[in-house]
């Protein structure tokens, strides 16, 4: 009894260091206690820097308003001059659901720009709605379409819209580092920062079905000089709030230079998330106070070119470098560089070759990668080397034995045409060949 007592015990050890093993290593950066999920990432590169369950599906309230927002910006191009004419579906689509709105009415003409800084100031989700329609082609659903689109371009693999405002539905979620990419990408669209970072009192007139003027303030507290709150840091930001989702934000923020996205999900109060937020940004530029050059890394690999079905030749690929920020005690050389691209290029095709910047990680920072286009080099000297090349299926026939026969044919086509031509002058006389000839006088 007591030998099996003592074989179940170290079984039970053994079954113990074991998961301990199978445990994934802690993330870098602070333990948040009061909210669910965060992510730090570097603006420029992409680079996540601390994280704690930035993975985990949860659900985003108005930050969803991001993704709505930069499509609108894309389409729009910084042409914010048109109008877009409000729907039954941008308005009724939301009673009984008790959401943040700008009373729109159905038929009323907005200005695109009105519609942009009431859904990103006044979190507006009758706006959201009228920009959905706007992006997506004719209605709401056409809109959450593309917004899906865009996340799966974007290689989001948990996110999924159900709608463009971000009211909670079980079929709309997204994660910390997603939302912090959707964001990245959304700053390049045209417009989207400016829109993003204003912290001016927006004005929005009378329309043809409202003749009152609406105003639009800002709404994060941390962006309001006067509060207990403010964070001087942050540039621009969204919030949101759902029963389900809890508190939510998204920022963007600089200090010395070094530009940051940090995403936090399920704070459970608005004091818990500015408190965080704050703990976060802290952190992060007491951590990362610059950047430092990963160069660049001439033939880092090369691949195998194939035209018209065969190999032409390999053309090289280089490494273009990096800025990242990294943590003191972290240099350039601590970075690994490894190259993701297939073993032939198609020639014609888009080559889809990246080179992979790994951060290893540290205590305070997270191990991480970022992947930059790799940029190709020769490939014209390629093509001219590769001109006059006989092509491998036709190697078994002679060249010449081609064109014999076609100098054989061609003689052939001209003796058989002059005899034909003999012939029919023959068969018609010398009557009938003088009607080629004009008569005199005409």
């Amino acid at each position: 009894m007591k030998e099996r007592l003592t074989r179940a015990l170290a079984a039970l050890v053994l079954l113990l260091a074991a998961a301990a093993l199978a445990l994934p290593a802690s993330a870098a950066g602070p333990v948040l206690g009061a909210t669910e999920a965060y992510c730090i990432m570097d603006a420029e590169s992409g680079l996540v820097l601390a994280q704690q369950n930035m993975d985990e599906e949860l659900h985003p309230a108005s930050i969803t308003k991001v993704m709505t927002l930069g499509l609108a910006c894309e389409k729009a191009q910084g042409d914010w001059t048109g109008m877009v004419t409000v729907s039954h579906e941008d308005v009724y689509s939301l009673v009984g659901t008790d959401s943040s709105h700008i009373a729109l009415l159905e038929g009323e003409q907005v200005p695109l720009e009105d519609l942009l800084y009431a859904t990103m100031m006044a979190s507006a989700n009758d706006g959201a709605n009228a920009l959905a329609e706007y992006f997506g082609g004719g209605s709401i659903a056409d809109g959450v379409a593309a917004m899906n689109a865009q996340a799966a371009e974007l290689g989001l693999k948990r996110t999924h819209f159900a709608n463009p405002h971000g009211i909670s539905d079980e079929d709309h979620y997204t994660s910390c580092y997603d939302m912090a990419t959707i964001l990245r990408w959304a700053l390049t669209q045209p417009g989207f920062e400016q829109l993003f970072t204003n912290n001016e009192m927006y004005i929005m007139q009378p329309t043809n079905l409202q003749p009152v003027t609406r105003y639009f303030s800002q709404q994060d507290s941390m962006r309001i000089g006067s509060s207990m709150f403010h964070e001087p840091t942050i540039l621009g930001s969204k919030i949101g709030y759902t029963d389900i989702a809890r508190q939510t934000y998204i920022c963007l923020a600089e200090k010395n230079g070094v530009r940051l996205i940090c995403v936090t999900m399920r704070s459970e109060s608005k004091t818990d998330r500015y408190a965080d937020v704050r703990a976060l940004l802290d952190y992060a530029f007491s951590t990362w106070t610059s950047y430092t050059e990963i160069p660049a890394t001439p033939a880092a690999a090369s691949v195998t070119v194939q035209g018209g079905g065969s190999p032409l030749g390999s053309l090289s690929l280089d490494a273009p470098g990096v800025r990242l920020p990294l943590a003191a005690g972290m240099q350039a050389s601590d970075v690994a560089l490894s190259v993701d691209l297939p073993e032939v290029y198609l020639l014609g095709g888009e080559l889809q070759g990246w080179a992979v910047y790994t951060v290893p990680g540290s205590d305070v920072q997270e191990a991480a990668s970022v992947r930059v286009p790799l940029q190709a080099s020769g490939l014209d000297a390629l093509l001219d080397s590769s001109r006059g090349v006989i092509h491998p299926a036709a190697e078994d026939v002679e060249p010449a034995g081609y064109l014999r026969l076609i100098l054989g044919v061609s003689a052939a086509a001209v003796v058989i045409v002059g005899a034909g031509a003999l012939w029919y002058g023959r068969r018609r006389g010398p009557a009938a060949r003088s009607d080629r000839v004009k008569p005199d006088g005409i």
